[in-house]
């Protein structure tokens, strides 16, 4: 693909990925993105067979850049595993939170609604969630390596319980329109790393 087609898909990802945060997916029309993204109903099917497809694809892109966000912010050598870990707790809340309450978490808008109807986006968002939590789970153990988060803690299933809380905080925050389930989400969390 060239460089000019390969810009032209990433725009229409780019494009999906804010509907589809805004408005879900079934709620958006093909005619409505084409219209969105600035580009004729020729080109869509030149990139993808359906609009099916098109939702993977978007997942995809969109838990690829998110993970590599999270694997950057988890890198940062100046910090232990703790603050590193609680960083990616004060960004999820600025991110999901800003007082509109759409958010950005195409986990949190999407999920329950596509995993029925598709399989295929089901296991990419099935693909990008491992990711985020074996990310997690070594930052964790980077901070039991450092001292900053308890030994006795399993990572693996500490990761899972954070994620999960967090994923649930989310969406009590989109029905409460409140950014109270984060402030107890955060509390739990310290509680948990004994903080």
């Amino acid at each position: 693909m060239s460089s000019s087609t390969n810009d032209k898909k990433t725009h229409l990802l780019q494009t999906g990925q804010k509907i589809f945060a805004a408005n879900g997916f079934t709620n958006v029309g093909l005619t409505e993105l084409l219209k969105k993204a600035g580009i004729p109903k020729g080109s869509f099917y030149y990139y993808f067979s359906s609009k099916e497809e098109y939702g993977v694809e978007v997942i995809r892109y969109y838990m690829n850049n998110y993970t590599a966000q999270i694997a950057l912010l988890f890198s940062e050598p100046n910090l232990s595993g703790k603050e590193r870990l609680l960083s990616y707790w004060g960004k999820w809340n600025d991110t999901q939170c800003l007082n509109d309450y759409e958010g950005e978490c195409l986990v949190v808008k999407l999920c329950s609604e596509v995993t029925d109807l598709s399989e295929a986006m089901r296991h990419e968002f099935c693909v990008g969630t491992t990711k985020i939590l074996s990310l997690m789970t070594d930052v964790i153990q980077d901070g039991q390596k450092d001292e900053s988060i308890p030994a006795h803690l399993d990572p693996v299933l500490t990761a899972q319980e954070l994620y999960q809380q967090w994923l649930g905080a989310s969406l009590l925050t989109k029905i409460q329109r409140t950014d109270c389930p984060f402030k107890t989400a955060l509390h739990c969390t310290m509680a948990l790393l004994n903080i």
